[in-house]
């Protein structure tokens, strides 16, 4: 009987755990730079680009980020900080190609970046905050 109970609460933690492992997030840009090839004239080392405005719905292990009605799928997993590292706690990453996001799912602050070493005008980074739209 303790063993059956014992799976029983099992079942429903790892169902707790996985609610709120899903959710969908209303995100906006703060800022979005793209280096500059070579430093200009005043010193200034980043251009700066338009900020995204766009809708994050990830579940488990999977990211949807839709702008503009498109979307692009992200496969996460949640970040494990190494020992003596000061990494994010509750925090997932998210990877599509050479595209990344970082979501922190206790402040709901994310950075995104763009890293294609084969084309470095497609090189950026951003980093914004979401609102937490539904569950």
């Amino acid at each position: 009987m303790k063993i059956v109970a014992g799976i029983v609460l099992a079942v429903l933690c790892s169902g707790l755990a996985q609610a709120q492992s899903r959710g969908a997030l209303l995100c906006s840009e703060d800022m979005s730079f793209k280096p500059k090839e070579h430093p200009a004239a005043d010193g200034s080392l980043v251009n700066v680009t338009a900020t995204r405005r766009y809708s994050l719905v990830w579940s488990y292990e999977y990211l949807n980020l839709i702008s503009a009605g498109k979307t692009e799928f992200f496969e996460c997993i949640r970040i494990k900080p190494r020992l003596n590292e000061a990494a994010p706690r509750n925090s997932i990453k998210c990877q599509n190609g050479v595209y990344f996001i970082t979501i922190d799912l206790t402040k709901f602050t994310f950075v995104r970046a763009n890293l294609d070493p084969q084309n470095l005008t497609n090189v950026e980074l951003a980093h914004g905050s979401c609102k937490l739209i539904g569950s």
